[in-house]
């Protein structure tokens, strides 16, 4: 299989990840015990600034062993340029949120930190989900 193959594939199991754990991210569920509201959202706009910053490596380092297995850092970028390609350069942060979340299967509860950001050409939505240890789980990233 040719590795262009094989990576799509890769970042395609991550989105479809990302986007499992992000599904009911908006519906304002509290979150898990022992995790708090301050310490998920300070850690989420760290990752923001990461992946603005272009640090794939960083994001990558952040995320739990389960993530690092099914992507890489070349994944990542080419995910996030995407995005960045259509909405232009970060401008600020305009609001924020968090909400709990069950993994279905597992039942294993993590947090969801929202933020809606200003870019030079489109608003962008980041969730970024976290374990209750604050291990990234994953991210979706969106132009609106």
């Amino acid at each position: 299989m040719r590795r262009d193959t094989v990576k799509k594939r890769a970042l395609l199991l991550v989105l479809a990840l990302g986007a499992a754990l992000l599904l009911c991210a908006c519906r304002g569920h509290p979150l898990p015990d022992g995790l708090e509201e301050s310490a998920l959202l300070e850690t989420g706009r760290a990752v923001v600034a990461q992946l603005n910053e272009g640090d794939w490596q960083g994001v990558y380092d952040r995320m739990r062993a389960d993530g690092r297995e099914s992507t890489s850092p070349e994944d990542i970028q080419t995910y996030i340029q995407a995005v960045l390609d259509k909405a232009g350069a970060y401008v600020r942060e305009d609001d924020s949120l968090t909400t709990g979340q069950t993994l279905e299967g597992t039942g294993e509860e993590y947090g969801t930190a929202v933020f809606y950001c200003k870019h030079e050409k489109k608003d962008v939505s980041y969730r970024i989900a976290f374990s209750t240890d604050l291990e990234l789980m994953g991210f979706e990233v969106k132009a609106r």
